[in-house]
This record gives C-alpha cells, sequence and structure tokens, in this order.
C-alpha cells in the first residue's frame, strides 16, 4: 500500500491515474492508491466466503449490533489502533470469530450454528464475554456490552 499526499486540498481526489486507484476514505481523512490487480479465484475464496456466509446467517441480535457499533468506536479510540480502524460491527464480528476459531481449534466457522454456540457456552455469545476471554481487547466500559447473539 502507498500512502499519497496531495498539495492543495485535493484530498477528495478518487479515480484511476497510471495503473493505480486512489481512493478516499471518509472516516479517516486519508487518500491511498493500490494498484489495479484482477484477484484470482482460488478454493480459499471460495473458503472465505462459505465462512463469512455461514457467519452472517448467524443473525446476530439488534442488541448485540449496537453492541458492536459502541465498541468499535472505543476500540478505534484506543492510541494503539489509530493506524488500523475498524469501520463497521460486521468487521469486529468476523475478527472476533476467526480468533474464535484460532482459540479452538474443532471449531468449524463455515458451520457454525448458534445453538452450538449456546449449548457449548463459547465466549463469542456476548461482547463481555469475549473480552473476558481474550477475543477481544478492553475497552473503555467493556463490562456494560452484554447482550446476547
Amino acid at each position: 500500500k502507498m500512502k499519497v499526499k496531495f498539495q492543495y486540498g485535493l484530498a477528495g481526489y478518487t479515480g484511476k491515474a497510471d495503473g493505480l486507484i486512489f481512493c478516499y476514505n471518509r472516516k479517516s481523512g486519508k487518500v491511498y492508491a493500490r494498484r489495479k490487480v484482477q484477484p484470482k479465484i482460488t478454493a480459499h475464496n471460495h473458503r472465505t466466503g462459505s465462512i463469512t456466509a455461514n457467519l452472517h446467517s448467524l443473525k446476530p441480535s439488534t442488541g448485540f449490533k449496537n453492541d458492536l457499533r459502541l465498541y468499535s468506536l472505543r476500540y478505534n479510540g484506543l492510541p494503539q489502533n489509530a493506524e488500523k480502524n475498524v469501520y463497521s460491527w460486521v468487521n469486529l464480528y468476523l475478527k472476533m470469530m476467526h480468533k474464535l476459531a484460532e482459540l479452538y481449534p474443532e471449531i468449524d466457522l463455515s458451520t457454525i450454528t448458534r445453538e452450538y454456540i449456546y449449548a457449548n457456552n463459547l465466549p463469542c455469545i456476548s461482547i463481555k464475554k469475549a473480552v473476558e476471554t481474550g477475543l477481544l481487547p478492553e475497552v473503555q466500559d467493556w463490562q456494560f456490552l452484554d447482550h446476547s447473539l
């Protein structure tokens, strides 16, 4: 990834030039450039897609999503996360679930179900439990983020 700086207030520039794609991120206020690359379809792409589709099929509750939204604001406020902000609750949800799979190798994210999560009392049931078990780092008032999945 290449950092781009403009003079004379062109911070809103996006588009293509010289084989690069320039993008402006409104939340961070940064412009970045990347090479235009056509992705190659592999088995890994299909596996990642099936995992993501399955995790979305768990349909997290509205309270859980709101807890993730609040957590993301506080997470982005941590000094160590200044350069790696999370822009939506979905990013945190996927990050948390992949960390769960690291800690519990017997879990297959492409087939996990709500019933399995509740039957085994997995720490992804709430943000509070996720922080307690190390799936997510501590942020201010994380103890109150206890809506269930």
